[in-house]
C-alpha cells in the first residue's frame, strides 16, 4: 500500500475515533417519574380499581404539562387492554417541584376472565402497565418519558351469607322470643376483618330484625362466622300480620346488610341483598 494513503486513512480513522469520543452525551431528562405506592379502590365482585400514585420531578428552570400519554396493559402475560388519550384539562407541572398524579387502572373482572380465564383459580393477579407521558413548556418543548410499573390485585368474591330457621321459644297473639342465627362465609384466599355490620331481616316484606353487630370479627380465607341474636317482637308494635307470618313453617323473606372490612388488600366497604326462604322452628 502507498505510504502516504496509509498515513491518510491512518488520520481519518484517528479523527473519527476523536470525535465518538468527545461527543456530547444524550441530554438529561428535565422530568422524571417515578412510583410512590399503589392502592387498590372500590373492590366488589364485579372489579376494582388499581391505582399508581406517581411522582413528576421537573428540574427544569420552566414550567411544563403533561397534556398526553399512552400505557399497556398487560395482566399474567397477557394483554389486557391499552389507551391513548390527550387531556382536555393539561396537568401542570411547575419548574423545580414535584407533582403528584394517579394512574388509575379499572379492571372488570367480566372482561378479565374472558382474556385470562386463569386469573380465577390465582390467590392474585400480577400485572404490569408501560407507556410514555409528553409533557410540553410554554415554548412548544416537549419531554418525552417513558414508565414502567407493576401491581398486584385480587379476584375478589363477595361474602356468602346463610341464614339458619328462626327459633321461636314462645309465641303468642302478643309477641315471641326467638333466636335469629346466622353465618357469613368468606370465599377469598385472604382474612376479612368486618367492621360494624348494619343488618335487616324480612319476611313478606316486613322487618322482623334490624340492627348493629359490633365491629371486630374477622373472617379467615374460606372460612365462616355465626352470629346468634336472641330477640324479641311485641305485635301489638309492629302489626298482627306478623304473627300470621311466624304461624308458617316458611316465608319468603330478605337478609341484607352493609359494613366495611378490612384485608391486606385495603379498607373496603360491603353491601349484601340475599332473598331466602326463611324457615321457623316453633316450640312444640
Amino acid at each position: 500500500m502507498d505510504m502516504a494513503l496509509y498515513r491518510r486513512m491512518l488520520s481519518a480513522l484517528l479523527l473519527v475515533l476523536t470525535a465518538a469520543g468527545t461527543a456530547a452525551p444524550p441530554a438529561k431528562k428535565k422530568i422524571a417519574v417515578s412510583l410512590e405506592r399503589k392502592e387498590i379502590r372500590e373492590m366488589d365482585s364485579k372489579g376494582l380499581i388499581l391505582v399508581f400514585l406517581l411522582e413528576i420531578a421537573n428540574s427544569a428552570n420552566s414550567d411544563y404539562s403533561l397534556g398526553e400519554y399512552d400505557y399497556r396493559v398487560v395482566v399474567e402475560g397477557t394483554d389486557y387492554f391499552a389507551l391513548r388519550t390527550s387531556l382536555e384539562s393539561p396537568i401542570p407541572v411547575e419548574k423545580e417541584a414535584a407533582t403528584r398524579i394517579s394512574l388509575p387502572i379499572k379492571i372488570a373482572y367480566a372482561d378479565l376472565l374472558e382474556r385470562v380465564p386463569g386469573a380465577a383459580s390465582l390467590p392474585k393477579s400480577s400485572c404490569y402497565v408501560t407507556g410514555l407521558m409528553i409533557f410540553t413548556d410554554s415554548r412548544g418543548r416537549q419531554e418525552k418519558i417513558p414508565f414502567a410499573f407493576s401491581g398486584d390485585f385480587p379476584i375478589f368474591q363477595d361474602i356468602e351469607v346463610e341464614v339458619k330457621p328462626l327459633d321461636i321459644k314462645t309465641l303468642t297473639i302478643g309477641g315471641a322470643e326467638f333466636t335469629l342465627s346466622f353465618s357469613l362465609r368468606n370465599p377469598n384466599s385472604f382474612d376479612l376483618t368486618l367492621g360494624k355490620l348494619a343488618y335487616k331481616l324480612e319476611a313478606e316484606g316486613r322487618t322482623v330484625s334490624e340492627g348493629i353487630i359490633p365491629a371486630g370479627k374477622t373472617i379467615g380465607s374460606q372460612a365462616e362466622v355465626t352470629f346468634s341474636l336472641p330477640l324479641m317482637l311485641d305485635f301489638f308494635e309492629i302489626g298482627r300480620e306478623v304473627f300470621d307470618i311466624f304461624q308458617k313453617p316458611s316465608a319468603a323473606g330478605l337478609w341484607s346488610g352493609d359494613s366495611q372490612f378490612d384485608s391486606i388488600w385495603g379498607v373496603f366497604k360491603l353491601s349484601l341483598a340475599k332473598p331466602i326462604e326463611l324457615q321457623f322452628i316453633r316450640p312444640q
